[in-house]
């Protein structure tokens, strides 16, 4: 994967869905920000007042000040890679102190339009993506949001707009946006799937029939976060698991490790590594039948064996 990001750049790590990190093939990442750029327009609007983890305010940004700082960042690293605090100190001296802050902050502020390069050690470099990328092409925004909105629907559906929009996830794309982007699209077809009517694309209605399956997620899978009816993949008892673990408390079902049996959130689990060993804790929310542990096990040596470590499986 080191390769791929770094050498041969077929794989990018960059801001997007939910204005958040993802790994992307490179080649599609022109679609990504570009369906991004159709619906964020808060920087026209500017930056409210901010209050980072400590608790410190930082002052609201004019839509002016956005511009500049935006394109600060792009001149700063036309050309190059720069480490955060080198790209905080280039842009600062050209725009003055008032986002430096939000800039350190380690969250995606102004680095909707940046990638990441290669890293110096365990620090996190950026990169402009269209010199980053070969054979960048920038792309219509329109047509970009809808075509992502077709891949999700092939992904996660049958879904309804307002599943799409809190998915993709931008404070200034409402549910009545979403309504609109699924009405463009024209070619979809309404479902009923146990009295819950959703979307998808017209002639995609076949549907793969369960198949029994044991699987360890790490916190943020896309399983997890695509699936926005958390009521039929998390139940009551995961849901107290949840609420009872330190990250769950504060992010919910997206910062946690689930076991899923069968597709459904059945418990928690751990990872430590140690030495030459991962050590893999599980803790289902029920007891688990013969077949299941057979199959958990399995789970386990499939982790290992990406991670080059042996594993070592506790069921509590």
């Amino acid at each position: 994967m080191r390769d791929a990001l770094w050498r041969d750049r077929t794989l990018v790590k960059a801001w997007t869905v939910r204005g958040t990190l993802h790994l992307h093939p490179a080649a599609e990442l022109p679609l990504w920000y570009a369906a991004r750029n159709a619906i964020d327009t808060g920087d026209r609007e500017g930056l409210p007042p901010w209050r980072d983890p400590a608790g410190v305010v930082h002052p609201a940004l004019s839509p002016d000040e956005v511009d500049a700082v935006a394109a600060a960042v792009r001149a700063a690293l036309d050309g190059r890679c720069l480490l955060r605090e080198e790209l905080v100190e280039e842009v600062a001296g050209q725009t003055g102190p008032a986002a430096r802050q939000r800039l350190r902050s380690g969250f995606a502020f102004f680095l909707s339009d940046v990638c990441q390069g290669p890293p110096q050690g365990n620090k996190v470099r950026f990169a402009r993506p269209d010199q980053w990328i070969e054979g960048w092409q920038e792309i219509d925004s329109d047509e970009a949001l809808r075509e992502v909105c077709r891949s999700y629907l092939h992904t996660y559906g049958p879904a309804r707009p307002n599943e799409f929009r809190e998915w993709f996830g931008s404070a200034t794309f409402k549910t009545a946006d979403a309504r609109t982007l699924f009405e463009s699209l024209g070619d979809l077809e309404e479902v009923d799937v146990e009295g819950h009517h959703a979307c998808v694309a017209a002639g995609d209605t076949h549907f793969p029939g369960p198949v029994a399956s044991v699987r360890l997620l790490p916190e943020y899978d896309a399983y997890i976060m695509g699936f926005r009816e958390r009521g039929y993949l998390v139940p009551a008892e995961a849901r107290a698991q949840v609420a009872a673990h330190g990250r769950g408390k504060y992010e919910g079902p997206a910062g946690v490790r689930f076991l899923l049996i069968d597709g459904i959130a059945s418990g928690l689990w751990e990872r430590k590594k140690k030495a030459k060993q991962v050590e893999l804790r599980v803790t289902p929310m029920r007891p688990l039948h013969k077949g299941e542990r057979t199959a958990l096990a399995d789970e386990a040596e499939r982790i290992g064996a990406f991670l080059g470590l042996e594993p070592v499986l506790t069921v509590e």
